[in-house]
């Protein structure tokens, strides 16, 4: 055994055995594992392609609209998706190649599962951008950006709108400052009749008082209520000892001849007392005159002492209110000129109309301090012949002369304010009643053609009202969140009550109109600004819908133009409305094709307004009221803008403006949609509502529409040698297939959107 141990023969061949044995074993786990390795490459291989196959089947509806999804079942879907999978696999062949790859589908394992719909909006924007981005571009260029931006007829529109702004913000200060003006020349002129009572009614009182205190002289009520007392006790005195004397005379008389003597005496002495009481009687009314004078002089006193002070507090409280107008005139005054300082000159080169601006009069400081001081002066003096009326007690001729001075002297000093500024009020006066006069005559205009306007915005036919036995308008907008519109927005979680698009009614009052109208200018200088995807969705909306002119446009030489658009928009459910539906969003034909109509209006107006304001009249420049040259410019502007609209809503284009651009510079009804799309940019909304049509037209609900999917499948491929050292290295994390039996199997999942 120990030689058998010792011995050498045999050990070259043990050692090879040593060697070879674990580099065959390598080796064929290496083949195994490359064949692994390829199965699987190749199975993926075989999924992408039947995912491919999937979706290549997508819906030929959709399709027209620039759209791809798929429609079909689902089942339809996965047993194409196996099928092509299956095929694309080594074992599906017969080749000898093949047959070193036996791969083959597993029974179990394959599923199709949707990702997302046409129903999301950033699937739907991303195919939408797909399907413009060779033409978006050139339409917009062509037909809305080149024809405003490089004439320079942006910025003079937006000029125009400026100017309207500009016009309405110092109209607000003009009316301000006059309101301010008439409200404290009305005080005044209240306020000066008042002087003029009083000053008359104080001038006889002081006089009055004058002669009485002369007829009092040093006299007082207690010494002659004395001396009246005395009188009448001498006349009541008198008056007995005279009855009794006649008494006696008559008994003496019956007497007889013997007593005529007596009675002859008593006579002398009754007619001497007669004279007596007809001196006392004399003198008493004499004496009770001087008491009702005094005591009406007492009276007077009182009465004017009192009425001077309630007099001098309504003076103060009217000139109180007199300095606060004139404050609020001057106040709105000073901003007036400070917004005028503000306007730079230079519009004025290309919009005429700014030069209205400078004759706007400027109420200058000498003029606000001349009349607040006046009648601050004046109600001043009266408070000072107030303070003399309570001074004096009594009138002789030096002090009644002195009130009379302290009366005439703020008499005089609000005469003098009064007859100064009522030439200044009533030049104003006469200014502002022909400015106002003016105005509004040219807002009659105005709204004339607002009213001619809106009766003539059309009307919807009975196939555009109705359409269907159930109107498509009962599916898209009618019911809130239930309804198409609602789905689609609800589905991206968005409020669909959220937001409403911009509109012209033309229901408003002329200023409305006309400062809505030129707002829509001020936008357009914005347009070429950051837009990139707002106008491929704007341009899809314009291609692959109807609208109110669709079908009936004409190119220049009076032909009607071609229709491309695969959509086969007249045939769609809500005819001649549907763009206008993605703009406005109302829930009937008429409400939407009056909205657009009158947007379309309200553009044609303040063009036609910015042309009228390059060349105002001169007449109208010099009025001093920026607004009245607006509204003489709206005046023409809008029957200008009435015959553009009869033309666009038959289809024909109209020259942008004859002084901003060329007259073959031109705009149709289509044109101005796509202005109207970017102005009102809102691409939530109008996705929605793009889908909502498209569900209407396709009768497909885009939200059951796939346009990612992942498909996942199940293959296996057979494992020559060693399977369990292969489940070995799975488990070692080496290899991703599980070993069963002499075959692996492995998982292929991908991922595919259009």
């Amino acid at each position: 055994m120990r030689k058998l141990y010792r011995a050498e023969s045999g050990t070259v061949s043990v050692y090879l055995i040593l060697i070879i044995v674990p580099i065959f074993l390598i080796q064929a786990v290496l083949i195994d594992y490359a064949r692994v390795k390829a199965a699987e490459r190749e199975a993926d291989t075989a999924a992408r392609a039947a995912i491919r196959s999937v979706l290549s089947a997508y819906d030929q509806d959709l399709a027209a609209y620039g759209l791809f999804g798929l429609t079909g079942e689902t089942n339809d879907s996965s047993e194409l998706f196996r099928h092509i999978f299956k095929e694309n696999l080594s074992g599906a062949s017969t080749g000898a190649f093949y047959k070193l790859l036996d791969t083959r589908p597993e029974a179990s394992g394959d599923t199709i599962a949707p990702l997302y719909t046409l129903a999301n909006h950033t699937v739907f924007e991303g195919q939408v951008l797909d399907t413009m981005k060779y033409q978006a571009p050139l339409e917009f260029a062509l037909e809305i950006a080149d024809k405003i931006q490089k004439p320079g007829a942006a910025k003079i529109l937006a000029n125009g709108a400026l100017y309207a702004k500009e016009a309405e913000k110092f109209e607000r200060l003009l009316n301000k400052r006059e309101e301010a003006m008439d409200k404290a020349w009305q005080d005044v002129e209240a306020l000066m009749k008042k002087i003029r009572s009083w000053y008359s009614s104080y001038q006889a009182r002081i006089t009055e008082l004058n002669r009485l205190a002369e007829l009092i002289g040093l006299n007082t009520a207690e010494d002659v209520a004395g001396r009246i007392k005395t009188l009448e006790v001498q006349i009541s005195s008198l008056s007995a000892s005279m009855s009794d004397l006649n008494r006696t005379i008559a008994a003496a008389a019956m007497a007889g001849p013997e007593a005529a003597g007596a009675v002859q005496g008593m006579m002398e002495n009754l007619n001497s007392m007669q004279m007596r009481m007809n001196e006392l009687t004399t003198d008493l009314s004499k004496w009770k005159e001087l008491l009702e004078n005094i005591l009406k002089y007492a009276a007077l006193i009182a009465v004017i002492r009192a009425e001077v002070v309630i007099d001098d507090e309504l003076a103060q409280k009217m000139q109180k209110a007199i300095q606060e107008q004139l404050l609020e005139a001057k106040k709105a005054n000073d901003e007036l000129n400070t917004e005028l300082k503000r306007l730079s000159t230079g519009q004025a080169e290309e919009l005429k109309a700014f030069e209205a601006f400078k004759s706007i009069k400027i109420i200058s400081e000498d003029e606000f301090r001349l009349y607040q001081t006046g009648i601050g002066t004046g109600a001043a003096l009266f408070s000072g012949f107030r303070n003399k009326i309570e001074t004096i007690n009594v009138y002789t001729n030096s002090q009644a002369d002195a009130a009379r001075t302290a009366n005439e002297a703020y008499y005089t000093k609000m005469e003098e304010t009064y007859q100064r500024q009522q030439q200044i009020e009533a030049e104003r006066s006469m200014q502002s009643a022909g400015i106002r006069q003016e105005k509004a005559k040219q807002r009659g205009k105005i709204q004339a053609a607002l009213d001619k306007a809106k009766q003539a915005m059309g009307s919807c036919s009975k196939d555009q009202e109705e359409g269907l036995m159930v109107s498509p308008y009962e599916k898209l907008e009618k019911g809130g969140s239930g309804r198409l519109y609602g789905k689609y927005m609800s589905l991206n979680e968005v409020d669909p009550t959220t937001g409403t698009s911009s509109t012209f009614t033309l229901e408003g009052k002329p200023d409305d109109e006309i400062q809505l109208s030129m707002s829509l200018l001020g936008k357009l200088g914005q347009l070429s600004e950051g837009i990139r995807n707002e106008v491929f969705i704007n341009e899809y909306a314009v291609s692959q819908f109807n609208y109110r002119t669709f079908g009936i446009e004409k190119d220049n030489g009076g032909q009607l133009k071609p229709i491309h658009a695969l959509s086969e928009p007249a045939a769609h459910k809500l005819p001649q409305q549907e763009v206008e539906y993605l703009l406005y969003g109302f829930d009937s034909c008429m409400k939407n094709i009056s909205a657009a109509y009158g947007e379309m209006f309200a553009f044609r107006f303040a063009v036609h307004m910015v042309e009228e304001l390059m060349d105002p009249k001169k007449e109208m420049l010099n009025v001093g009221s920026p607004l009245l040259v607006l509204l003489a410019a709206a005046a023409e502007a809008g029957v200008q803008a009435l015959e553009d609209m009869n033309e666009l809503t038959e289809g024909k284009a109209v020259p942008i403006s004859s002084k901003l651009t060329s007259p073959v510079v031109t705009f149709t009804y289509k044109d101005y949609l796509r202005v109207f799309l970017l102005l009102h940019s809102n691409d939530r909304r109008l996705m929605a509502r793009m889908q909502s049509l498209i569900e209407i037209n396709t009768d497909k609900p885009l939200d059951k529409a796939v346009t990612y999917v992942q498909g996942t499948a199940n293959s296996s491929v057979s494992l020559w040698f060693l399977p369990g050292l292969m489940k070995l290295l799975n488990g070692a994390g080496v290899s991703s297939c599980e070993v069963a039996d002499n075959r692996c199997t492995f998982r292929s999942q991908t991922n595919l959107a259009y």
